[in-house]
């Protein structure tokens, strides 16, 4: 028999011998990874019983989270589902699927409270510290229509809509240093803050968009005069909703 038909009959039957679909590649099982982005609210609350919504990716079958760092904290399981996303918001960001969960807090927490949704790794919570809490109240989205507060304190609000500025008045002196950090994106939150600030003449001082490697805004200014200062919050790419929250620091030193 001629070699090169020896070589043929022997090659064949390897071929043949090849599965069927080797070629085919194995579904990615980490593109349904379940992800929590953020929490509504975005800030827990200490000693007391909340409604919290995990905001995500691949949520909608969850039935059983988690909460650690907390001795005596307790959490239920509300329900799962999927939600739907503005047009032209970032799904990244903004998540497409949500868990309600029943939350109680003991009042002494501190940072380092976390919820964990089986196979996806821990969110970190949010968790206020000793500086008073003010609440955000609409309306404020402008110069005269500004929300008064007294430094120290911790506002914690939401742009609620697009194009919708949050704006506070606080009173200082020439030469105080005015500290303003916002605490959103770090934790979650879809907003990407920019922060202003401008005196009582609406002339411009400050103004941040993303520091210390994230996209919150922090501001450091020695104040120039006597005087009231407005500190203006709003989306950089104009973007709001319920789930736009963040946590504005205000000091003066």
């Amino acid at each position: 028999m001629p070699r090169a038909a020896l070589l043929f009959l022997v090659t064949v039957p390897l071929v043949a011998s090849s599965p069927a679909g080797a070629q085919k590649k194995e579904p990615d099982k980490k593109q349904d990874t379940p992800k929590v982005l953020y929490a509504v609210p975005l800030v827990a609350a200490p000693g007391a019983k909340q409604k919290l919504t995990l905001r995500g990716k691949h949520l909608d079958a969850v039935k059983d989270v988690t909460v650690s760092g907390a001795d005596g904290a307790t959490l239920k399981v509300l329900g799962s589902k999927k939600v739907g996303v503005p047009n032209n918001y970032p799904a990244e960001r903004i998540g497409d699927t949500e868990v309600e969960v029943e939350l109680t807090l003991p009042k002494d927490i501190r940072p380092g409270v976390a919820l964990a949704v089986a196979g996806a790794g821990p969110y970190q919570l949010l968790v206020p510290d000793d500086l008073p809490a003010v609440a955000e109240k609409e309306p404020n989205d402008g110069y005269d229509a500004a929300q008064p507060v007294a430094a120290p304190c911790a506002v914690v609000g939401v742009v609620h809509q697009e194009k919708n500025p949050d704006v506070f008045r606080v009173a200082g002196k020439a030469g105080q240093k005015l500290r303003a950090e916002v605490q959103a994106a770090r934790h979650g939150s879809p907003l990407d803050g920019l922060l202003t600030v401008v005196d009582e003449n609406r002339r411009f001082v400050a103004a941040n968009d993303d520091a210390n490697n994230s996209r919150d805004p922090a501001v450091v200014v020695t104040l120039p005069r006597d005087g009231v200062y407005y500190l203006s919050l709003i989306d950089a790419h104009d973007l709001g909703g319920a789930g736009f929250g963040y946590r504005l620091v205000v000091r003066l030193e």
